[in-house]
């Protein structure tokens, strides 16, 4: 029976930091209006300084990544344009920095692939 309780403790603190982040970040899309709803948002990662939010309309199928950040107790959002999914934004939010290191082998990789096969 605990389980159960716990579950619906959790379902209901998820709902409450849902309708909290409609209240104050978004309530309608920002390309056709229509109202978001508890479902169109999902809360990707959170920690004691910020919250990432997925918003996706459901009419027009725009989606929304906003950022809410509290340091102080203060909130700001930079919501941008996205075309990733909400699972493709979890997966990619769980993953390690990249090195700058790493950034250069690649982009020195895919150049010589490119001089290889202008060749």
């Amino acid at each position: 029976m605990g389980n159960g309780v716990n579950n619906t403790n959790q379902n209901n603190n998820s709902l409450s930091k849902k309708l909290f982040f409609l209240d104050n970040i978004a309530k309608f899309c920002d390309k056709c209006g229509t109202p978001y709803t508890p479902d169109n948002i999902r809360i990707i990662r959170e920690n004691g300084l910020a919250t990432i939010i997925h918003f996706s309309c459901s009419k027009c199928k725009t989606m929304h990544i906003a950022n809410f950040i509290i340091p102080l107790g203060l909130a700001s959002r930079v919501p941008l344009n996205t075309d990733l999914t909400q699972d493709e934004i979890a997966k990619f939010a769980s993953m390690k920095k990249i090195s700058s290191d790493e950034v250069l082998n690649l982009y020195e990789s895919i150049k010589a692939d490119n001089t290889s096969s202008a060749k």
